[in-house]
């Protein structure tokens, strides 16, 4: 039987080949196991999260923003199974908040409860280091108009006699703000602006200086939210006089709208939750679903409308069409308050 020559080297080359092969197949193998380990986006979300959650707030603890987030927070914790952690930024109108979420990991971890003046108001007015487009969207949850309160001593008893009052006597009369280029500064701008009055603008270094002299009668009006004003409603030392929502709030049905006396006028703020720019969008759009399911429980709907709040909620799509349409009003008022636009 003849014998089978191999020739030198032959066998060398042939366990290179039988290497060459067995690697390739092992290779294959890892790719498809990868491709059926990897979760997919929608799996990533569903898996999300698997540990504690920052939620930024730009404003100190106990305004009107600050008890929205805790309060999503707090439900956001119980419907996801990890922790909601408030962590209040205060300073530059919400800015430095804002810069710091923008600038943030997109991972879903760390998230930002603002307002209309951190995506609108201060990024049109002052130089800020993010800009809008380094936010992402998710769902608004809340809307509430403005508070119009004048000192108790003011001799108007409405809002038409408020106008008429001081249309005869411009200059005489100061109202408070929160700050130059805060939403109660804009809307009280764009409140004088439309009703043709002048007053004088004094600015205060946050809500409650501002409502203390109000109270005080150092200022004669102050537009603030419900948080600061509705708890002293009843009080002897003020008068509520109009809200800036289009109809009057159920909280306070006796207070008439602005747009009573000045048809068309409407001037809200809203407030929700935005991540930096590149979040995962199915991590988006799952948290914009677990808000709309929030926005609808009865017991939130109840402790949002007792400081004045309307529950609500948007997909990402139709936050970020707010946003766009709520630009031109702005633009007005800040025109209206003497505010250089950026």
């Amino acid at each position: 039987m003849p014998s089978t020559v191999i020739r030198p080297g032959a066998r060398e080359m042939l366990r290179d080949e039988a290497g060459c092969r067995w690697a390739a197949l092992l290779l294959s193998a890892v790719v498809a196991f990868s491709a059926l380990a990897l979760p997919t986006g929608d799996a990533a979300a569903q898996s999300w999260p698997q540990r504690p959650v920052t939620l930024v707030i730009p404003y100190p603890p106990g305004g009107n923003v600050d008890t929205q987030a805790r309060i999503m927070g707090e439900r956001l914790s119980v419907k996801l199974g990890q922790p909601f952690i408030v962590q209040n930024k205060a300073g530059a109108t919400g800015a430095i908040a804002t810069d710091f979420v923008a600038k943030a990991e997109p991972d879903g971890y760390t998230l930002l409860f603002a307002s209309s003046a951190q995506t609108t108001s201060v990024p049109m007015t002052e130089k800020v280091n993010y800009r809008p487009e380094d936010l992402i969207p998710v769902s608004a949850s809340g809307s509430s108009p403005m508070i119009m309160g004048v000192n108790a001593n003011f001799p108007s008893k409405t809002l038409k006699e408020f106008v008429e009052h001081v249309k005869a006597n411009p200059g005489k009369y100061a109202y408070a703000s929160a700050g130059p280029g805060s939403i109660g500064h804009l809307t009280a701008a764009l409140f004088l602006s439309r009703a043709k009055l002048d007053m004088l603008h004094v600015p205060y270094k946050g809500g409650a200086p501002a409502v203390a002299d109000l109270l005080g009668g150092q200022i004669q009006m102050y537009f603030g939210n419900a948080v600061e004003l509705l708890p002293i409603a009843d009080s002897d030392k003020i008068r509520l006089l109009a809200v800036s929502s289009k109809e009057r709030l159920k909280q306070i049905p006796r207070v008439e709208a602005v747009s009573e006396v000045l048809p068309g006028f409407e001037m809200k703020t809203w407030n929700g939750l935005l991540g930096p720019a590149r979040t995962p969008q199915p991590i988006v759009d799952r948290l914009a679903r677990e808000i709309q399911e929030i926005a609808k429980e009865p017991a939130v709907i109840e402790k949002l409308a007792g400081f004045g709040v309307e529950a609500i909620s948007t997909s990402p799509a139709q936050f970020v069409d707010m946003l766009k349409a709520e630009r031109g009003i702005y633009g007005e008022a800040i025109d209206a308050a003497g505010l250089k636009r950026n």
